[in-house]
């Protein structure tokens, strides 16, 4: 995209603030942009946190959100900036699956695949997760694979990605 996807437009609205409030809209009222510049993301919508663990992957993303939320939340809801046509229903579809869910650690949604960067992780799995990285996981969907999950399946177009200015056009 040549800059910060988190700041690209689409309609008029910086992605990651397309997904900032869907997560609102879902009823998630501690809501922070995890990574990134953090000047340069100081307008969006939300607080943003410095990454633990720059260039350390998705893993590095997905566990240092999870830290940052310790002894806060019991789950935490992890999305990534891209996904811009994100809403709360499909948002609070992951919620709502793991509400009494007391044995899965992870709500991921789906269409034909798995997508690994809007889940809802359990902060029970943290110890699973760090002894994972520790030994040099980066992967999101075999640290999933590795913990009892769950298949939420959504809409095709809600998990639509943006990774180029041909993405947007469509």
């Amino acid at each position: 995209m040549g800059r910060d996807k988190a700041l690209v437009e689409v309609d008029g609205v910086a992605m990651a603030d397309r997904v900032i409030a869907a997560v609102g809209g879902a009823g998630i009222e501690s809501v922070v942009v995890y990574g990134g510049d953090t000047d340069a993301l100081a307008d969006l919508s939300a607080p943003v946190v410095a990454d633990a663990y720059p260039g350390e992957g998705p893993m590095g993303g997905v566990l240092g959100a999870l830290q940052h939320f310790d002894g806060i939340a019991t789950h935490v809801l992890v999305l990534a900036c891209d996904l811009a046509r994100i809403d709360a229903g499909t948002l609070r579809s992951l919620i709502d699956e793991a509400t009494g869910d007391a044995h899965s650690s992870v709500w991921v949604a789906a269409t034909e695949r798995l997508e690994p960067m809007c889940a809802l992780w359990a902060m029970s799995a943290v110890g699973q997760i760090e002894a994972a990285f520790a030994g040099g996981e980066r992967t999101a969907h075999r640290v999933i694979g590795g913990l009892p999950h769950v298949a939420v399946t959504v809409a095709d177009d809600a998990l639509q990605n943006i990774n180029t200015p041909d993405d947007i056009a469509r």
